[in-house]
């Protein structure tokens, strides 16, 4: 017979329980943070997967005329004697603009400046004065030679027909001559009646010769009168050229001197005159600003200058939101635009138009870029009123960089560890 492995009271002891089972029992407040704290998580992760943030570059700058602007500044040291235009004014190229004096005084002289203007200008009359009475004397020079030429045209035309005549009487002379001959060998004349008409033909013969003398000379006579009369002519325009270089001269030097003690700073292309800085009596170093010209309707845009830090990611394309100065963004709201060029390479602070932006956008030294920005609208609605943007006003603007959901920002190391974009 074999033995249990358990004895029958401890089976009969296992079976018979005297209490049911353990029942865990949960206070109702725990079910409802539990349901609380799920749906928290569920808003989370839809938070994360539909919400987004876009990344922003904050960047100042200035409304400026998309055709650009030109700085009407002080070529030299000097004070402001004129001021011939106000804000607002419409200039034509070449009109002037101010009138810069460098007068310079001395003790015994006074104003330097003018006493050499006004010796230049005695000189330069002076010289004009010496031109005209030249030119008078060589007038008359030169017609006493153009007479003294048509004399001697006529008298060669007249020793001409002399000789002429003169020609004949030899040849009748001759003929003459020859009949006797042949009389006096005939013994109708004398040997003396021959002679005679010989020494006439010898006669005749001797005037031809003076006639021809008279001719050659006369002829001589009348080329060295007209090559006078073209050395007249050389002389006097070399003469004149002379005078004329002489009072080039002086009048450079005139000039000069009077660019020095009177600049007219002018407009260099059309368009209206904005932000005049110079009053009469001021003075004024070189390269100092005077003024600045704006193109007639000329459609204006937005300038920003952004730092390096700000400026990598910017690209043409992109929104940019405008916040104006004049206009507080609180209550009129931001205006949109649109980034049309980045420049390539960076600008000094020195070089930007309006310095003072610097200030609000970066380091005093430190290089930016420049951002030009189409505009959305050329005016800002205020009060019911459209109110034209004006070149020089200030802003403050935004440029939209990347537009991404909150998970993809949050996942952007990762991102950038598996090399996705």
């Amino acid at each position: 017979m074999t033995l249990p492995l358990f004895r029958e009271q401890a089976l009969q002891r296992a079976t018979d329980r005297s209490y049911g089972d353990i029942l865990l029992t949960r206070p109702p407040s725990f079910a409802l943070l539990t349901g609380l704290f799920t749906a928290l998580a569920i808003a989370i992760v839809l938070f994360f997967a539909f919400f987004s943030y876009t990344r922003k570059a904050q960047v100042s700058g200035v409304i400026l005329p998309s055709a650009g602007m030109i700085r009407v500044v002080a070529p030299q040291r000097g004070l402001i004697a004129e001021r011939r235009v106000v804000d607002g004014q419409p200039v034509k190229a070449g009109d002037v603009l101010f009138v810069l004096s460098s007068e310079r005084t001395t003790e015994t002289q006074g104003n330097a400046e003018q006493a050499v203007s006004e010796l230049l200008q005695s000189r330069r009359d002076s010289l004009q004065v010496d031109a005209a009475h030249q030119l008078r004397q060589s007038a008359q020079r030169k017609q006493a030679t153009q007479r003294r030429a048509r004399d001697l045209v006529d008298e060669v035309r007249r020793v001409d027909e002399q000789r002429a005549l003169q020609v004949r009487r030899v040849a009748l002379a001759d003929e003459a001559v020859r009949r006797y001959t042949d009389l006096q060998a005939a013994h109708f004349i004398s040997a003396a009646q021959l002679q005679d008409r010989l020494a006439e033909l010898l006669d005749q013969r001797q005037r031809l010769g003076d006639l021809e003398r008279a001719a050659a000379s006369a002829a001589r006579e009348l080329a060295s009168t007209q090559a006078e009369l073209r050395d007249l002519v050389v002389q006097g325009e070399r003469d004149q050229q002379a005078t004329r270089r002489s009072i080039a001269v002086i009048e450079q030097d005139l000039i000069e001197s009077e660019a020095r003690r009177r600049i007219w700073v002018r407009a260099p292309h059309d368009g209206i005159v904005a932000a005049v800085a110079a009053e009469p009596g001021h003075a004024v170093a070189p390269n100092q600003a005077l003024a600045i010209v704006l193109p007639q309707n000329g459609q204006l845009e937005a300038e920003l200058y952004a730092p390096s830090r700000a400026a990598g990611f910017i690209q043409a394309g992109m929104t940019v939101m405008l916040r104006y100065q004049a206009f507080s963004h609180q209550k009129f709201g931001q205006h949109a635009g649109r980034v049309r060029e980045v420049s390539r390479t960076a600008m000094r602070p020195e070089e930007i138009p309006f310095p003072g932006i610097v200030a609000s956008t970066g380091s005093a030294s430190e290089p930016l870029y420049r951002i030009r920005v189409s505009l959305g609208r050329q005016d800002v609605q205020a009060y019911g009123l459209a109110q034209p943007l004006r070149p020089g006003m200030a802003l403050e603007a935004s440029v939209l960089l990347d537009h991404r959901r909150l998970y993809e920002w949050i996942l952007e190391p990762l991102y950038s560890i598996t090399g996705r974009a």
